[in-house]
């Protein structure tokens, strides 16, 4: 079903989960959020309004700081350093 993706012993379980938590956390957590907000409305859109809240997302996220450091981290091959904005 995809809702675990690893399972850890319980001592470890919270080192793994801070891992995470750290690794989310550095990401572009703006375009997280946007997914995010996308997921829970998958259900109570139509395709239709679900597409065109995705193409305004897509325009939004193209504004971000976060886009044009993934952008140049991938074209220079060095690990991004998004700021979430």
């Amino acid at each position: 079903w995809g809702l675990i993706n690893k399972a850890v012993p319980d001592d470890e379980l919270m080192t793994d989960a801070e891992a995470l938590a750290r690794t989310l956390a550095s990401g572009p957590t703006k375009a997280f959020g946007k997914v995010k907000q996308m997921l829970q409305s998958t259900f109570s859109e139509t395709l239709e309004s679900q597409m065109e809240i995705e193409s305004r997302n897509i325009a939004d996220l193209t504004r971000t700081t976060d886009l044009n450091e993934g952008l140049a981290a991938f074209i220079e091959k060095r690990r991004p350093e998004y700021k979430g904005r």
